[in-house]
C-alpha cells in the first residue's frame, strides 16, 4: 500500500523544486553574460599588424634630380625691341623681323634633330640671360638687326662674342661667316664684348654670340632683310650646326660657375 504523503513532504519537496529552478536560471543568465562579453571583446578586437621580415621590404633607390645634357642643344633669343621700326616699313619692328628669322632657324635645327629651347616673346633680356643660364646649353644665340642712329647709312653684318668664354669665338665665327656671305653689302666682322655693351655677353656663362645680320635703319638694308628671311635663317641655322657639331664643351664644366647678378627691372636689351 503506497504511503500518503504528508503536507511536511509536500513543503520539503517543493523546496527543492524552487532551488532547482533557480539555478538553472542563474546558469542561464551566466552564459548569457559571457556570450555577451565575449562578443563585445570580438568587435572591438584590433587584428593584429602583420609581421613584416626585414627580407620583405623593398630595396630603396637613392632619388636623384635627372641630369640634362643640354651640350648639343641651343639656345635662340630673338630681339624684343618692338620700337625699332624698319625704314622700309615702319609697320614693322626688328622684334616682328627677328623673330620670324629666330622660328625658321628653330624649324630647320630640329629638322636635323637638335634640340633647340627659344625665350618667350615677353621675356626681358634679364629673363632670358637667367633661362639660357640655366639651360646650360652648347651655345646661346642672339638673333637682332642693327641701327646707325640719325644717319640712316650703316649697313653690313657684325658678330659679338666673350672672350672669356671658351667656344664664343668659335660660336661667332660660324654664325658670322656663313649670315656675312649671304648679306649684300661689306661685313662689319666678328667683335669681343669690350667693344659694346651688350648684356647677353657680359652675363652668359655658355658659349654665346649676338649678331646683327644688317642695319633695320637702312632703307635699302631694311628691305632687304624682310625679303631675305629664309636666307638668314639657313644662314644661321648651318651657322649653329656646323659648331655644335665640331664643339669639345660639356655642360658639367659650368657647374661651380657663379650666375651673374641679374635685374630683373632691367629695361634696356643690351
Amino acid at each position: 500500500m503506497q504511503k500518503k504523503e504528508t503536507w511536511r513532504d509536500l513543503r520539503r519537496r517543493a523546496r527543492w523544486d524552487r532551488l532547482i529552478g533557480a539555478g538553472a536560471v542563474l546558469f542561464l543568465l551566466i552564459i548569457l553574460i559571457i556570450s555577451s562579453i565575449s562578443s563585445c571583446a570580438k568587435k572591438n578586437k584590433t587584428p593584429a599588424e602583420p609581421v613584416v621580415l626585414e627580407t620583405d621590404l623593398p630595396e630603396t633607390q637613392p632619388t636623384t634630380e635627372e641630369i640634362i645634357d643640354n651640350s648639343k642643344a641651343v639656345f635662340l633669343s630673338p630681339s624684343t625691341q618692338e620700337d625699332n621700326r624698319y625704314a622700309c616699313d615702319s609697320t614693322v619692328s626688328e622684334e616682328d623681323a627677328m623673330w620670324i628669322v629666330a622660328r625658321k632657324v628653330k624649324q630647320m635645327l630640329e629638322n636635323d634633330g637638335i634640340t633647340v629651347y627659344i625665350c618667350g616673346e615677353d621675356d626681358s633680356v634679364p629673363a632670358k640671360v637667367k633661362q639660357g643660364n640655366h639651360l646650360k646649353c652648347g651655345a646661346y644665340v642672339a638673333i637682332h638687326s642693327n641701327s646707325s642712329g640719325e644717319s640712316g647709312t650703316g649697313q653690313g653684318t657684325e658678330c659679338f662674342y666673350n672672350t672669356e668664354i671658351s667656344g664664343s669665338l668659335a660660336l661667332a665665327e660660324s654664325v658670322y661667316n656663313r649670315v656675312a656671305e649671304v648679306t649684300p653689302t661689306d661685313d662689319r666682322g666678328l667683335k669681343d664684348q669690350y667693344q659694346r655693351d651688350l648684356y647677353e655677353i657680359f652675363n652668359n656663362i655658355s658659349p654665346c654670340c649676338l649678331v646683327e645680320v644688317e642695319f633695320h635703319d637702312n632703307l635699302t638694308t631694311s628691305r632687304w632683310i624682310l625679303n631675305h628671311t629664309d636666307d638668314l635663317a639657313q644662314a644661321i641655322a648651318d651657322g649653329i650646326e656646323a659648331y655644335l657639331e665640331n664643339a669639345q664643351y660639356s655642360s658639367s664644366n659650368l657647374t661651380d660657375v657663379t650666375e651673374p647678378s641679374i635685374d630683373e627691372n632691367y629695361a634696356g636689351d643690351h
